[in-house]
């Protein structure tokens, strides 16, 4: 009886530690297994922190260069702003002068067309001599606006060296 005493005890015990492998217990090879993938997931987890990272300290690179760029483009705006303001103060300026020089010309020409006059009363003055006086004094209607324009070109130039 001992014998199958023992025998029996022999299979319970085996039939307890079957049903206990079977019903929670975990065997080496997928402890391993599960192990490696946290270990993976652990990894992979660090790059893409690290990656999360690098791309914020991109981010606030990209958004610092923006700022440079736009406080360089205010500069430029002002720049150009207060060049072009220069120009067209040059510009008007230059055509105040203009028609003030054109205005005396004129007056000049006046005057030497009284001068003919009044010396022609006095002594009489060849047609040739009063004819070149009056081409000195007197410019072509063309001259002005020519000169103007060659005036406003070399202004243009001058602005573009700066």
């Amino acid at each position: 009886m001992n014998a199958i005493r023992c025998s029996s005890l022999t299979a319970a015990v085996l039939g307890c530690s079957l049903i206990a492998a079977s019903s929670g217990c975990v065997s080496s090879s997928k402890y391993d297994l599960a192990k490696a993938n946290a270990e993976n997931a652990k990894l992979l987890y660090q790059n893409e922190a690290q990656r999360s990272s690098d791309l914020t300290a991109g981010a606030k690179q990209i958004k610092r260069q923006i700022e440079d760029l736009e406080a360089s483009l205010r500069d430029t705006r002002e720049r150009l702003a207060r060049g072009d303001r220069e120009w067209r103060e040059t510009r008007d300026e230059l055509l105040r002068l203009k028609i003030e020089r054109e205005q005396t010309r004129r007056k000049g020409g006046e005057r030497v067309q009284e001068f003919i006059v009044h010396s022609d009363t006095e002594r009489p003055m060849p047609a040739i001599e009063a004819e070149s006086l009056r081409s000195r004094t007197e410019s072509p209607p063309d001259d002005p606006k020519r000169r103007l324009k060659e005036l406003l070109q070399q202004l243009q130039s001058v602005l573009d060296h700066l």
